[in-house]
């Protein structure tokens, strides 16, 4: 489906497929989306997951130790 369609009432109980660049998700349509587009209910990217600071990415990282 279109990612900038706007949900309209007519469809509240269906389940379309929201394409995010890779793959289809299935969303089920409820009332509480009504007026919002498509694309928001499907993101486009994988959320970042912070690990730990390299050597370089801080003032402080040169007292890292190594491993």
């Amino acid at each position: 489906h279109l990612r900038n369609m706007i949900i309209v009432p007519e469809m509240v109980g269906s389940i379309v497929g929201i394409y995010n660049g890779k793959t289809f998700n299935q969303v089920e349509i409820k009332p509480e989306m009504i007026g919002h587009y498509l694309g928001e209910f499907s993101v486009t990217y994988k959320p970042v997951k912070h690990g730990r600071p390299g050597i370089g990415a801080t003032h402080s990282s040169r007292f890292i130790p190594l491993k």
